[in-house]
């Protein structure tokens, strides 16, 4: 295998060469005193044209952690995020929360405060030094990382990030976390060799067993009433393809319930919507899609002798502490691979039920009609309430945006009324329900494909959570114009439906404003957008919001600057 040699140089500048090598584009970082020796090598890099990933300064954590999982979700590589010591890595906590729970893979690192008080470049010599310091800086994020590790010599580096990389890309996909003492990176050699490809790869993405293949494709093809559950299925680009294929085929309606990906395009005959609710009871054959929860136990019944199978790459969700849903069948797969799979075990036994096929796939029509002449009753009955629907503010996004945008909700979005037809188009930003991932998400989004409108839609709850002046600020320094849309009820309105549902006959319910539960004393959101040259507007009546939506519009495409609106809504 042949090798490169770096000449006169810190472990630093070997680290941010080998990221750069190693397919790491970015360098999302919120930095600290442990930063010197990284700082130093970033400089370097960049007067001496030597390979480095491009460094975006995030003022908060937040920011930089959720822009890691923006760009992957639309480009599909991992990126690298680096905080400061402990502290940063507490203030990172959330985002890693969200990567682990939404199978997003993610090189994050921190400084470690220095190990030594003297005699070593980049000792210790500030007092935080010592106060910063714990027995196990990585113990507080353990649980939500498939990996960690401290660097410990030059020698090993190379092993270390190709080890740290190649877990975080394998099968189930997740963030790893390594900690770099300031001490060793600081250190010099006279030279560097590496690999000039790295010598550990990701594992294989897993296969589905053959046996159990053909017996999934058995109870599929022979189902009277079966039914597809998708959640997080459509995170894989070459997932919604190979769904619409085999649903279109074998006439299977899909389900996205609680999605945070759009498996299926909206306009597809199979598409039956997002409440498994009306189906559930009557299917006796479930495929689950990639979805930790597809229904609720108290609240969803499935018919009696209903067979449950759980595709996914972990399809028993093992990182989840308990879990009790029905699943007679656990299918290990890559998604998009077993879709492929299944579509071509099930070709020769749907030939024999083609008529089973026909027939359920005009009832399902039938079904569909119904679904969207209801949505559209329900739009035109909310079209002009002087608070505006969610719903309407859905539509009117819908009208502005073109097949390519990219749209982020944290918010009360409706995806019933936004047209999606490709992948890496819709994403639900919250997967550990880590509020705050929007703004961050949206921005990393931007990132990834600047030549697309990003249009992010975010509660006012999520918005505050979201540090949002650290996110005006990326947008303004890194030139990513982003649409921001706050859907502003002056409610936390999560919370007040969930004390609503525990104590349904208590006195929060029954209170004109129950506590912890109003965001109305500053809710101003377009004045915060200005601080960083962007472009805010209220809205607070129906017909005021698509030539809102059009000015927004204009700053963001025509003027290169980001923009909020803040829309009174119900």
């Amino acid at each position: 295998m042949s090798t490169k040699i770096l000449s006169d140089v810190t472990v630093a500048d070997a680290y941010i060469t080998l990221l750069a090598e190693r397919g790491i584009d970015y360098l999302f970082a919120n930095a600290g005193s442990d930063f010197g020796p990284i700082i130093e090598a970033l400089s370097k890099a960049q007067a001496t044209g030597a390979p480095h990933p491009t460094p975006i300064t995030c003022p908060h954590e937040n920011t930089a952690m959720h822009m890691a999982i923006g760009h992957y979700l639309v480009s599909g590589r991992a990126q690298a995020v680096m905080v400061h010591t402990n502290v940063g890595t507490a203030n990172g906590l959330l985002g890693l929360m969200n990567a682990a729970r939404g199978g997003v893979p993610m090189l994050f690192s921190a400084g470690r405060t220095p190990i030594n008080e003297d005699s070593f470049q980049g000792h210790r010599d500030m007092d935080i030094n010592w106060t910063q310091e714990m027995f196990d800086q990585a113990g507080m994020l353990r649980e939500s990382v498939k990996w960690d590790y401290e660097l410990r010599n030059a020698e090993q580096l190379e092993t270390v990030v190709d080890r740290a990389l190649s877990i975080a890309r394998s099968e189930p996909l997740g963030p790893v976390y390594l900690t770099l003492p300031r001490e060793v990176i600081a250190r010099r050699m006279d030279h560097f060799t590496y690999r000039a490809r790295a010598g550990l790869q990701p594992a294989s993405p897993p296969a589905p067993d053959p046996v159990t293949l053909e017996r999934v494709a058995t109870l599929l093809a022979n189902a009277e009433a079966p039914l597809i559950i998708a959640a997080s299925a459509g995170r894989a680009l070459d997932v919604m393809a190979a769904l619409a294929r085999l649903a279109e085929r074998h006439a299977l309606p899909v389900i996205q319930y609680r999605n945070r990906f759009v498996s299926l395009p909206t306009d597809h005959p199979m598409n039956l919507g997002f409440d498994p609710a009306p189906m559930l009871g009557e299917a006796d054959v479930i495929l689950v899609l990639d979805s930790v929860v597809p229904w609720l136990p108290h609240q969803h019944k499935l018919r009696e002798g209903a067979t449950v199978i759980n595709m996914a790459p972990d399809p028993l969700y093992s990182a989840i502490p308990i879990r009790g849903h029905q699943s007679d069948i656990a299918l290990t797969s890559a998604i998009g691979l077993g879709l492929d799979q299944l579509a071509d075990a099930m070709s020769g036994a749907a030939r024999v039920k083609a008529g089973r096929v026909d027939a359920r796939r005009a009832a399902l029509a039938v079904r569909r009609e119904r679904m969207l002449e209801e949505r559209a009753r329900l739009l035109q009955a909310n079209r002009d309430r002087a608070l505006i629907h969610p719903a309407w503010i859905s539509h009117c996004i819908d009208q502005v945006k073109g097949d390519d945008t990219v749209v982020v909700t944290e918010s009360g979005l409706m995806q019933e009324y936004l047209t999606t037809t490709s992948p890496a188009t819709l994403f639900s930003a919250t997967a550990a329900s880590g509020l705050g991932a929007g703004m961050g998400t949206a921005l990393g989004a931007k990132l990834a494909s600047p030549d697309k409108l990003v249009i992010g839609a975010y509660g006012d709850g999520s918005y505050m959570f979201g540090n949002p002046l650290s996110s005006h600020f990326v947008s303004a320094e890194s030139n990513l114009p982003v649409l921001h849309i706050v859907f502003n009820n002056s409610v936390w309105q999560a919370v007040r439906n969930s004390t609503n549902r525990v104590m349904p006959d208590g006195y929060a319910r029954k209170s004109s404003r129950p506590p912890l539960t109003y965001l109305d004393t500053a809710n101003h959101y377009e004045k915060a957008v200005e601080v960083a040259g962007g472009y805010g507007e209220k809205v607070s009546a129906p017909d005021q919001l698509l030539p809102a939506l059009e000015r927004a519009l204009k700053a963001v495409n025509i003027e290169g600057r980001q923009a909020l609106l803040n829309v009174v809504c119900s």
